[in-house]
């Protein structure tokens, strides 16, 4: 077994007590292991028998442990209690007022900005209330803590996007992320890496292990960062995602029982922005073929593509909810010519589903590198959209859009279009 590397220090030794300091930078007296890290003390104090090592009283710097405890998980919970709040008036607002879901995503990172400045200041304040001291890691190897804890965000972040990769064949994107990356905007981008690089990190990693984990290090390093890991997979709000986040938080606990926050924080930050780098590198890279019933379409990175219909079709969604719809449909008699389709449903002669709301006077026919197609303004479940259909030879290639209030999913639905080719014509 390869000994455990110290770079531990007895720094004097009185007769009485030994005092040595620990690599983290904390001085200790008298002990086996570092009262802030755990860290072992140097090996010639825990080899050499006349070094005293005095027996070990809990310090008196946090006051009352549980109680201590049980304060700290009353103010996270509130801090998450608001942020539920905020985030149920938003929805409310939002629903309500019909606010398009860019704009409302823009909204909720601004407000989240001021959240996260607002519980900064509440939970330092909470600490010197109650003798919280976090472990900030800020001692003379707190290089190696920031190093330490950016390798593992990094590698983290690298093996997560790969997995889940080669699981769904495509890349999965944080939303906030690929929002702001496909916005193709310096002012979004900018709000990106503020809000998910750096307020994330900082003020996350205070609360959670600054200062919720801390409050319970006379209780030991397992129920304070399973704990803490619990709380932070709840602030999300996200059912669907509580075990990721779970396990993310107990590997931020890890280092920061390590390395302090320093090390978490790099942790943390290097995580978020390795996933903000990929949303931006598949906004701006090229748009992948995606091939359904022998027809080929580009859809950019950043959408989710599944094939609900099998061979027949496929569905794109996009990162603030915009959807296309691709169909193939057989047909069993004569298919009609675009100007024909267009005057049918000009006429009102074709039935659409029921949640399609289709305006009449916007249907118009213009040609595509697939051919001469037909297009159509509609209502789907009240969101803005457009259908689009190009006749074959003896089935209908249809194309529905649904709008996310973004400029952006127009035009990449536009994009999508120019890209479409037919398979060839047989015999």
């Amino acid at each position: 077994m390869a000994r455990r590397r110290t770079e531990s220090v007895v720094l004097s030794n009185n007769g009485w007590a030994t005092r040595w300091r620990c690599q983290c930078g904390y001085d200790n007296t008298g002990r086996s292991q570092c009262l802030m890290c755990n860290g072992p003390a140097p090996a010639e104090f825990l080899t050499d028998p006349t070094f005293y090592e005095e027996p070990y009283v809990p310090p008196p710097l946090y006051g009352p442990p549980v109680k201590t405890g049980t304060k700290a998980n009353r103010t996270v919970l509130g801090i998450i209690a608001v942020n539920l709040l905020i985030q149920a008036a938003e929805f409310v607002y939002f629903v309500g007022a019909d606010v398009p879901r860019a704009t409302a995503v823009r909204t909720s990172l601004f407000t989240g900005l001021v959240l996260y400045a607002l519980a900064a200041l509440w939970v330092l304040g909470r600490s010197a209330s109650l003798r919280i001291r976090p472990f900030t890691g800020l001692g003379p190897n707190w290089a190696i803590g920031a190093a330490e804890g950016a390798v593992v965000g990094g590698v983290a972040a690298v093996v997560l996007v790969g997995v889940l990769r080669l699981v769904t064949g495509h890349p999965v994107l944080d939303p906030s992320a690929a929002y702001l990356a496909s916005q193709g905007s310096w002012g979004a981008l900018l709000l990106g890496f503020v809000v998910i690089v750096v307020a994330a990190p900082l003020v996350e990693e205070l609360v959670f292990r600054g200062f919720m984990a801390e409050s319970y290090r006379s209780h030991g390093s397992r129920l304070a960062i399973i704990l803490s890991a619990a709380a932070f997979s709840l602030a999300h709000l996200s059912p669907a995602q509580l075990r990721y986040y779970l396990l993310m938080g107990v590997a931020l606990g890890i280092v920061y029982w390590r390395r302090g926050l320093v090390g978490s924080i790099a942790t943390h930050a290097v995580f978020n922005g390795v996933l903000l780098a990929v949303a931006i590198a598949a906004a701006h890279g090229p748009a992948v073929p995606h091939h359904f019933a022998g027809a080929t379409i580009d859809i950019p990175g950043t959408y989710q593509v599944s094939t609900p219909f099998g061979e027949a079709g496929l569905v794109a969604q996009g990162p603030l909810g915009a959807s296309v719809e691709l169909a193939h449909v057989i047909v069993s008699g004569d298919v009609r010519s675009a100007e024909e389709l267009a005057q049918a449903y000009a006429g009102g002669q074709v039935p659409v589903p029921d949640e399609v709301v289709v305006d009449r006077s916007s249907v118009a026919v213009f040609d595509l590198p697939a051919g001469r197609a037909v297009s159509l303004e509609a209502k789907i479940e009240d969101d803005d959209g457009r259908v689009i259909l190009v006749p074959g030879e003896k089935d209908i290639w249809v194309a529905t859009y649904r709008s996310d209030g973004s400029t952006q999913s127009s035009e990449d639905f536009d994009d999508m279009l120019r890209s479409f080719t037919l398979p060839p014509a047989s015999g």
